[in-house]
Formats: structure tokens, sequence, C-alpha cells
């Protein structure tokens, strides 16, 4: 029965939480994302809207495997008369932030965003494989860099919001055996809250390299002609930077040859610099990346529907995905160097 999601295996990111296993995060427009475990059994929520999170108001589920007891924590049922096997509290599943655009499901195709602006609002995406009452005021941390990973600045909080206090929604959680009309409750009722965050108004700046060549003809001193074994990428703006003697740092490139490379009159090099020395080019970028705290999990109360009881707030070392155009969905794991940023991703990058 372990196929069907009801295994007393531990919820690990390798038996897929438990969720029922043709449910793989292959199909990342549905699962694990929109599949969760309620009164009835294993639900996929079908969103009618272009929100797809705990602020809708507007979808429709539909029950792929009805199972008694699933989000019990187990054992001897005296209303059906035998023992079932339930899963416990909630556990999250996966957390990224929501395409900006907005315009498609998160999708398994290339697909990409480009980025978000300062100032705007964004939203992190929490994922459980139970539905689950998510408090207003749940937080979960954004972590902010500059465009090469590094120089960490002030760190944003992304904060669970209420659905609409006059929005009526229904939800099959305990006790009774039917759906339970919600009107103005404060927070979220589902498995996949939404937590809104406001990006930094001004972005971090930072030189990123993208070239690394070495001199091919000795440079004297006093000259703003470099000769370099490779200007591929190189353009009037981008920066040079030599390390040893007659360094040179970050000196704007004002023109370029097939072999060579002008760096101005108000660079001239003060030392000779001979073949063989390393040269290295960057580009000028404004920008912060957005990273999930992946140490912080969420801070606030999320409940689980069968007890009441607070779920874990801790994120397991698998939490942190890429979902659908961004790469590999284990982010710390498959991607690799230059994996774009893509719809669902756990890194988003600010623009001015």
């Amino acid at each position: 029965m372990a196929l069907w999601g009801i295994s007393t295996t531990t919820e690990l990111s390798t038996n897929n939480y438990n969720i029922p296993k043709y449910f793989h995060n292959v199909d990342k427009n549905r699962t694990p994302h929109n599949v969760f475990a309620d009164l009835r059994g294993w639900v996929q929520r079908h969103y009618k809207t272009i929100e797809t999170s705990g602020l809708s108001t507007h979808y429709y589920d539909e029950v792929i495997i009805p199972i008694s007891g699933l989000t019990t924590t187990g054992g001897y049922n005296a209303s059906i008369g035998s023992t079932v096997t339930g899963l416990g509290l909630a556990t999250p599943t996966a957390v990224f932030f929501e395409d900006p655009n907005r315009a498609s499901n998160i999708s398994v195709g290339s697909g990409g965003t480009s980025g978000i602006t300062t100032g705007a609002t964004g939203y992190v995406h929490l994922a459980l494989n139970e539905i689950a009452f998510v408090s207003v005021g749940a937080t979960i941390k954004i972590r902010t860099f500059d465009a090469n990973d590094a120089n960490e600045s002030t760190p944003i909080v992304a904060t669970a919001s209420s659905i609409s206090p006059t929005a009526s929604v229904a939800n099959f959680v305990y006790p009774g055996n039917g759906p339970t009309f919600f009107s103005g409750y404060n927070g979220q009722i589902t498995n996949r809250p939404a937590f809104a965050f406001t990006a930094p108004s001004t972005v971090l700046v930072a030189n990123v390299n993208f070239l690394t060549t070495t001199i091919n003809s000795t440079v004297s001193i006093g000259s703003t002609v470099i000769y370099v074994g490779n200007v591929s990428g190189v353009s009037i703006g981008s920066s040079i930077s030599v390390v040893g003697p007659g360094t040179i740092t970050t000196k704007p490139v004002v023109a370029i040859g097939n072999t060579y490379v002008t760096i101005g009159t108000a660079s001239t090099v003060a030392s000779a610099l001979g073949i063989g020395t390393a040269v290295t080019f960057s580009t000028r970028t404004s920008a912060t990346k957005l990273k999930i705290d992946l140490s912080g999990g969420f801070v606030g109360v999320i409940t689980d529907i069968y007890n009441g009881a607070g779920i874990t707030s801790a994120f397991s070392s698998d939490i942190i995905r890429n979902v659908g155009g961004a790469g590999g969905y284990l982010s710390t794991k498959n991607d690799g160097l230059g994996t774009p940023v893509g719809i669902g991703t756990t890194t988003l990058t600010v623009t001015a």
C-alpha cells in the first residue's frame, strides 16, 4: 500500500513524503504542491484562478484515493472498526518563490521569469503533504546577496496573509464528515500557504566575472592598450582587472579589437605587464539575489487539521527546491553552475 501514500515510513523526499507515488516531482504542474491529505484521503486541488495558493477562494478538489484516517496519528478507528495507518502531523514538502509574472502554472517546460522589480510584492509558497490551518503573521526569512552570491545584506521577512474576509471557502477538516465552510477566517486553510514580501527598494552592485584570459604581448608603462588572448563577450563598458605587478582593478573598457582592449587615458598602466599575466573581465551588475533561508524554517503558528498541534517548523535538508524552468528541483544537490533562474525557483533576482 506504500504506492498509495499510506506507508509508515518516515516522510522524506526519498519516499515522496508518502504522497501517492505516481504524483512525482517530474509532474510539477500538480505535485507535490497541489496534492494533500485531508479528511477524505488523498486530494488534488485544482485552482480556478491564477492565485494558486491558500489565498485563492476559487478551486475544486478531486479525491484521488479515499483513505479513512489518513491525517490521523493512526491506530484503531472505532468508527470503522479497524486499524488505520495515519500520516500524523503535516510535513513540509517544498518551498519556492511564486512565478512573479503569474502568467502560467509552475511547469516542467523551460519557461522563465525576468525576476522582480524594486519595491514589488512577491510570494513564497510552502507546500505541505496535508491540509493545515495557517495563522496570519507566520513568517519565512529571505536572505539577500549581490549578483555574485556574496556580500549578504539585510534579510527580508515574508509574511503569511489572510484570505479575503468576505470569502467563504470549504474544506474537509475535523470534526465532521462533510465540508466545513469558513468565512472571515484570519489566515489560510490550505496545504500551500503563501507568504508575501516586498522586494528591496534599492539593489546591490557587484562586478560579475565572465572571462579569464592572459596578456599575450608586453604592455609598457603608460599604455592604455592591452593585448589579450581572448575577448569573447567583452564589450565597451565591461571592466578589466589584472592582479600582480601593475595591478588594474575593474577599470572600464572604452574600446575593443580582435586581440586587444583599450582602458582609457585615466587608466594608464603604472608598470609593465608581462606576457602570461592573468586578466579578468567582468560586468558591473546592479541586482539583488533573494534566497529562501533554509536554516530558518518558518516562524509562527501552522497547525494540523486533525488535532490542532503545531507542525514542525524546521525545513529538512531537501526542502529548498527549484521547480520547473529552473533546473534540477533539489537546488542544493542537483543544480550546476549557471543554472538559469526560472518559474517557481528558490532564487529570485531583484532589478531596478
